[in-house]
């Protein structure tokens, strides 16, 4: 039985024969499931067939398990793995789905897990998973969540740091709080020091690219020398989670307005998220103040994971500034050597306008939770993720790889 107990349309509650499954919490999202026999629950993370189109970065579900301490419970997620043939996987950020934890904050992967067709849809794929957990409650995800109430709670512990401040960046939709993280060392005047400024989470489902940032975080606060000359040399600005909203209520989608928010940024009417935080932007330049690098993260991996620098053309800088550009890639390259790049005009995306409006160093990042295995160069599909049996990069390695950029940001400074 299906009990609607939020203000959010899409959360539920599911009174399962022995279990029940719930969406009703900060990221909370599954389309629709079903229990036939006992403990065997089919679920599909969205509502086919409108959804099926939907670009990878659309494709997440979250959601919570209770009462099944010392309890076998079997899932079959049905999702329907590319439009036609030649496609690449729709599924392909993560493949290896899905993760669990007992507390929400140390996560698993599931390991006892196969791969079959479905007969009823074209090009369906079920994953069938199963496990003996050992608490009453478990949360169940497509990769690490990375919340708004993570979030919270993370800035909360940080909050007295010396070197840290809290601010609002803008708001949503919706009228949520987007929140920034100032590390700097306040002691050190601005004028001796570059301004970074790092955005993630427009795409809700790539969730790597908040655990990173966090990594950054982690490092810079510490009492590494390193993270020590980083403070000095630099203000660094993170703003974690730019699309709160979607990230709430568990949307892999973009934007309740089915718009992409990193298509927004030079716009002249973006949404509320995007253009809240460009005024912010634009409030901190019109103050003199200089935005020296900005970079945009999508995704997140582990330091010898799969990386993408997405640049922008080299005629998009001059003289200096070009010099200074292709250096920045050429260090963030020797820390990341398995970090591959390439130029993208980036019109109306959020590097687009780091260069354009701000004049900054502009990139998008992205990377991979798990070991990138293609093969002529598409990348992998279901079917060969679960012949290869290869593990999602670990939540750790994923935070630590944050220290390495903070590293080579280090080393840019020192090249001028």
């Amino acid at each position: 039985m299906v009990v609607r107990i939020s203000s959010i349309k899409s959360k539920f509650t599911y009174k399962g024969k022995e279990v029940s499954i719930t969406t009703d919490f900060d990221n909370g999202a599954l389309a629709k499931v079903e229990e036939k026999e006992t403990n065997i629950f089919n679920c599909w993370p969205y509502h086919p067939p409108e959804e099926f189109k939907a670009l990878m970065a659309n494709f997440a579900f979250h959601f919570r398990l209770d009462g099944c301490k010392n309890k076998k419970v079997s899932f079959r997620f049905h999702v329907k793995e590319r439009e036609k043939e030649e496609d690449p996987s729709i599924v392909y950020a993560n493949p290896d789905f899905p993760v669990y934890s007992y507390d929400g904050i140390n996560w698993k992967r599931a390991e006892n897990k196969s791969l079959h067709d479905d007969p009823t849809i074209e090009y369906g794929k079920i994953v069938f998973v199963e496990q003996k957990f050992l608490e009453k409650r478990v949360w169940i995800a497509y990769q690490y969540p990375y919340s708004n109430g993570h979030l919270h709670d993370y800035i909360e512990k940080i909050r007295a740091f010396t070197f840290c401040e809290i601010e609002v960046a803008g708001r949503s939709t919706e009228g949520r709080e987007i929140r920034q993280i100032t590390v700097t060392d306040f002691n050190v005047p601005l004028k001796e020091k570059k301004v970074i400024w790092l955005t993630g989470l427009q795409h809700p489902a790539e969730m790597g690219a908040g655990w990173g940032l966090e990594g950054m975080i982690d490092f810079l606060l510490s009492k590494d020398m390193m993270a020590r000359e980083a403070r000095e040399k630099y203000v660094f600005k993170f703003i974690p989670i730019v699309n709160v909203d979607s990230v709430a209520e568990g949307r892999g989608t973009e934007h309740s307005s089915k718009r992409n928010p990193n298509r927004e940024w030079e716009r002249t009417d973006p949404i509320p998220e995007i253009g809240s935080i460009k005024r912010t932007l634009d409030e901190w330049k019109a103050r003199g103040n200089p935005i020296d690098i900005f970079i945009d993260i999508h995704g997140f991996s582990s330091k010898d994971g799969r990386w993408y620098l997405v640049l922008l053309p080299e005629e998009s800088y001059r003289d200096k500034q070009r010099a200074e550009y292709k250096r920045l890639i050429e260090i963030i390259k020797k820390y990341i050597p398995s970090a591959a790049s390439g130029p993208y005009p980036s019109v109306g995306y959020a590097a687009g306008a780091g260069c354009r409006r701000y004049g900054a160093l502009s990139l998008s990042i992205d990377g991979w939770v798990y070991p990138w295995l293609a093969e002529g160069g598409k990348p992998p599909d279901l079917s060969s993720r679960y012949k290869s049996s290869n593990k999602v990069c670990s939540l750790e390695s994923i935070k630590a790889a944050g220290a390495t950029f903070v590293k080579a940001f280090v080393e840019f400074s020192k090249t001028e």
